[in-house]
């Protein structure tokens, strides 16, 4: 029987007792399952629907105790900790003849008192869940279990002794996969007191003892750390090569289980990824690194979607034959360096080091993401010139004859726009036209639509707590006289079903939303708004994706007036694969809500270039005639990105 340790382990759902409130029973499951897929406003109001009834129903007091045990694990997530803990004492008051359950209890209640710094209180906890655990005379998963769960966190606090005595305890209840699972986290102690030789043993033995990708994965990485540690280089290429083949198998389930759990997806699976391209970069194997990086990209993308990512037609940029004056700049960001590929015409991939620390980039990038966001000159500007030293100017002699630039920018990186970027007497734009993707594959490459049917949609008046853009009317009826075929759905007529009705009766090559949007971290808080209500993400997505009329992809997808936080590169990453996922082959958005009128400027400059020009030159164009006019200050020209494809 093969358990998912992130679900048994990291939150511990709720026992409870046959012949309850079956109602109450499914209400606890569907908070629980929410909570797991990090869905906490869902979780929330699933909890607060049992709240209400459970006032007015008699309930076994231990079915009470699991509701309260969901109700802290809820304001964990929201990072109520004090609260949460006292939720847990009122549990564990009630489930005290319950030794499982109040283990269980004390577990979370050392996570919330983990995250809330408070090292001492989580400790004690997890030795009072211990000896719950103990109390348990039948050897059960659940026993077992718990035990791997207080040895697990006691290993996260540098508690060695009682992580060692909890996996003594799991080991010896005899299961094998009891036993992969103790006989792995022992090797990450050993790991821990870099007792290389011993932690390699005991790795060794939880991977033979398991064959279960979720499982395996996480033995193989440590396996493959340690072999690093050993200078065995090859040796943890080919384990962590393993690692990722099995995370490959379970990409569904790592989508959830994220109770009680702080980390985010690219610290909690992507640092697997980015240590094996690490090793592949130290080796020059540079298209293998980036291989493995695409991997995760595409696995990100995935998590932030909460599903498969079913793209349409797509291809990789590096198999393809690229026009001579053009470049991708592909950086990689490590711990302790950030590592930028250059890939020209020919497939030649450089690699240049830049002796920076993830750490100092991310301070970096976001200082220069706020002061380009205020109309100072001079605090934007040593940002805007220390960032173009460090990802430009060891690439300036290679890129210096190219005209066009594609730019895959990874975490952080994804926040800010790289045409504000500055040498001392230019930006970046001035130079280059600059091209966002958010990995290499492009869909339909060597397809362009020659429909000209457009679709404009517009939203000038104030709506659901919105301020008003004065300025849209103009920006949509200056597009609409150049083309013909033009669908205009303005303010009133600007609703949801006319929205969708459009869309599903017509096919477009170029579709254009001036209204206001906003990109989060979680796509279920994502969404542009319409007249008379807001358009999610999904709906969105399902809208444009092809369909059984369409036999061709969208050209592009423009979204003027949406806008994503400053450090959020998980809402970045949002904006840049929306419309790549939904098959558009180009999206230009904004990475912030600037100047009604700027806007509208830019806009309309655009349209009129596109007419001659390829995407990413109007883009480039039309930014300029900014730069050199009245919104000259980047604040206005700089946050808008060609996605995708730019011919």
């Amino acid at each position: 029987m093969k358990i998912n340790i992130y679900l048994l382990l990291l939150c511990l759902s709720s026992v409870v007792l046959a012949n309850t409130n079956t109602e109450i029973q499914s209400l606890l499951k569907k908070s629980d399952d929410y909570l797991a897929k990090r869905q906490d406003l869902k979780a929330r109001e699933y909890a607060d629907k049992i709240t209400k009834l459970s006032t007015n129903v008699n309930i076994p007091t231990i079915l009470d105790a699991s509701i309260l045990n969901n109700l802290g694990n809820i304001l964990t997530v929201e990072a109520y900790y004090a609260t949460a803990i006292k939720k847990y004492n009122k549990a564990l008051k009630l489930a005290a003849k319950n030794h499982i359950l109040a283990g269980r209890i004390l577990i979370n209640m050392a996570y919330a008192n983990y995250y809330n710094q408070n090292f001492k209180d989580a400790i004690k906890n997890l030795y009072a869940a211990q000896q719950q655990f103990k109390l348990k005379s039948s050897n059960t998963y659940a026993k077992a279990f718990g035990f791997i769960g207080v040895g697990k966190l006691a290993l996260e606090l540098n508690d060695t002794k009682l992580a060692y005595q909890s996996l003594i305890l799991a080991k010896n209840l005899g299961n094998s996969t009891l036993m992969s699972y103790s006989y792995g986290f022992l090797g990450r102690l050993y790991e821990i007191k870099q007792r290389y030789v011993e932690a390699l043993s005991l790795t060794r033995r939880a991977i033979f003892m398991e064959q279960s990708p979720e499982i395996l994965f996480r033995w193989q990485w440590q396996l493959g750390r340690i072999f690093n540690r050993l200078g065995k280089t090859h040796e943890a290429i080919k384990v962590y090569k393993q690692a990722e083949h099995s995370l490959q198998k379970i990409r569904k389930p790592l989508m959830i289980g994220y109770r009680n759990t702080i980390k985010s997806f690219r610290e909690r699976i992507g640092i697997i990824y980015f240590e094996l391209a690490d090793l592949l970069l130290r080796q020059k194997r540079f298209r293998e690194a980036i291989d493995v990086i695409e991997d995760f990209k595409s696995v990100e993308l995935e998590d932030y979607f909460d599903s498969y990512c079913s793209f349409v037609t797509q291809e990789n940029l590096l198999d393809l034959d690229m026009d001579s004056n053009v470049g991708i700049i592909y950086p990689i960001i490590l711990s302790n360096r950030i590592e930028i590929l250059l890939i020209t015409s020919d497939n030649n991939i450089q690699s240049f080091v830049i002796p920076v620390t993830a750490i100092e980039l991310k301070d970096k990038v976001n200082d220069f993401r706020l002061e380009l966001e205020t109309k100072n000159q001079g605090d934007y500007l040593n940002y805007a010139q220390i960032l173009y030293r460090w990802l430009i100017v060891p690439l300036s002699n290679q890129i210096a004859n190219l005209d066009t630039l594609i730019v895959v920018p990874d975490g952080v990186l994804r926040t800010i726009p790289f045409a504000a970027l500055h040498d001392g007497k230019q930006f970046l734009i001035s130079k280059y036209a600059i091209v966002t993707m958010p990995n290499l594959m492009i869909t339909n490459s060597k397809f362009q639509s020659k429909n000209n049917n457009i679709f404009l949609a517009g939203l000038s008046e104030a709506v659901q707590n919105f301020p008003a853009l004065s300025s849209v009317s103009r920006e949509v009826k200056a597009i609409n006289r150049l083309y013909k075929n033009v669908t205009l759905l303005l303010n009133r007529q600007f609703t949801v079903k006319n929205f969708s009705s459009a869309l599903k009766t017509n096919s477009y090559s170029i579709i254009h939303i001036a209204a206001h949007g906003q990109f989060k971290s979680q796509p279920d808080q994502t969404f542009l708004v319409a007249y008379d209500n807001k358009i999610q993400l999904n709906q969105l997505e399902a809208l444009i994706k092809l369909n059984k009329r369409r036999q061709q992809p969208l050209e592009l997808l423009t979204l003027s007036a949406c806008q994503t936080a400053v450090g959020d590169d998980q809402a970045a990453l949002g904006l840049a694969g929306v419309a790549i996922k939904a098959g558009a082959r180009s999206a230009l958005a904004s990475l912030w809500l600037i100047d009604d009128e700027a806007t509208t400027t830019l806009m309309i400059k655009f349209y009129q270039q596109l007419q001659k020009l390829p995407k990413a030159k109007a883009l480039q164009a039309a930014q300029l005639s900014l730069l050199h006019g009245k919104y000259k200050h980047p604040l206005y020209w700089a946050p808008f990105l060609m996605i995708g494809a730019f011919d």
